[in-house]
């Protein structure tokens, strides 16, 4: 069951939310989820439960019951502010606070937007602690920079869907296409489960089933009611809205308004005692590893796991991930 909250924003928009965990905590942590998704604080890793940490889920603009960004204001900008007004109603007062941010899939892109972010932009950035990405994306925008090749990697409906036909197509048909598809296949609850169930669970190689049972053993799920959450959370995310996923590939080619033209060239207030982990699945063809490579090689202090698995391979073992990190973050 959702406990999900609202705040009033300037403009007449508003941010919807989860969070879970001790709310007077020092200890924060956001995380962003993926595309066709909300804020789900249902499930705590166990390490932020024992750290009697703050876990905070914020929903992505044009999501679910969180606004689209404003007309003529970034979306870089707009979760730069957003995430302010957000900390700023649950810790008005950060001093002391040590803050941890991560992202899943498409969520990485506004987890790192945040983590290079101008601290006129983004105050509590200074508080930042460390950052974690699972099934990472890269900045489109730097496609050939010293070779790197982002588009080297992807899949024909990726590259076609989020890839540099996206940008040149007019009117957003790639996606309008896409949108029909996937409402077609999620009109109905018992419609989007299996549509989850195709495109993400019978996929699977044996060794990641295996893990997914063993996972469903440790959490007391039964069988299917994982995919029942997120066809639920796929279905609350476009209730009002088709924003936030028609703007997907617009995002991904976004400029993360850091104020610098690269990675490596964020200063040392940016990089100084943060700690950066990357999660990668290494049968993962949608957020391929080598993205992920990519963003370790950029970053300072930062280091990869890889996962036997696919896409979503990281929530079978969650539990052990955070531990890695609280631990390498410090």
């Amino acid at each position: 069951m959702s406990n999900e909250k609202l705040i009033a924003l300037p403009g007449g928009r508003t941010l919807a939310y989860e969070d879970g965990g001790v709310a007077t905590s020092s200890t924060v942590v956001i995380f962003f989820s993926g595309t066709l998704s909300v804020g789900s604080a249902s499930r705590l890793p166990i390490v932020l439960e024992s750290m009697g940490a703050h876990y905070i889920a914020p929903t992505l603009p044009g999501y679910g019951n969180t606004s689209p960004p404003a007309k003529g204001v970034s979306y870089a900008s707009t979760i730069q502010s957003d995430t302010s007004a957000l900390i700023n109603h649950l810790h008005p007062d950060t001093t002391g606070i040590n803050l941890y941010i991560g992202g899943g899939s498409f969520g990485t892109v506004p987890a790192q937007m945040l983590y290079g972010a101008p601290f006129d932009k983004f105050p509590a950035g200074r508080h930042l602690k460390g950052l974690v990405l699972f099934g990472a994306f890269p900045p489109f925008r730097d496609d050939k920079e010293k070779g790197f090749e982002y588009t080297k990697y992807m899949t024909w409906p990726n590259y076609f869907a989020v890839g540099p036909p996206s940008r040149f197509i007019p009117f957003r048909l790639l996606n309008l296409v896409t949108k029909l598809f996937i409402s077609s296949k999620t009109s109905t609850q018992e419609s989007a489960e299996a549509f989850i169930r195709g495109f993400l669970f019978d996929k699977m190689a044996d060794k990641e089933k295996d893990m997914y049972k063993a996972w469903r053993e440790r959490k007391g799920y039964e069988v299917g009611q994982l995919e029942r959450e997120m066809a639920q959370m796929n279905r609350r995310s476009v209730e009002k809205s088709w924003e936030g996923f028609m703007s997907t590939a617009e995002v991904l080619h976004s400029d993360w308004e850091w104020g610098v033209k690269d990675i490596h060239d964020l200063d040392e207030e940016h990089t100084a005692g943060r700690k950066v982990l990357v999660i990668a699945g290494r049968d993962d063809d949608m957020t391929p590893g080598e993205w992920g490579k990519y963003l370790v090689s950029k970053y300072a202090n930062a280091r990869m796991s890889w996962l036997e698995g696919g896409h979503i391979s990281a929530i079978f073992s969650m539990d052990d991930i955070w531990a890695e990190f609280m631990e390498y973050a410090g």
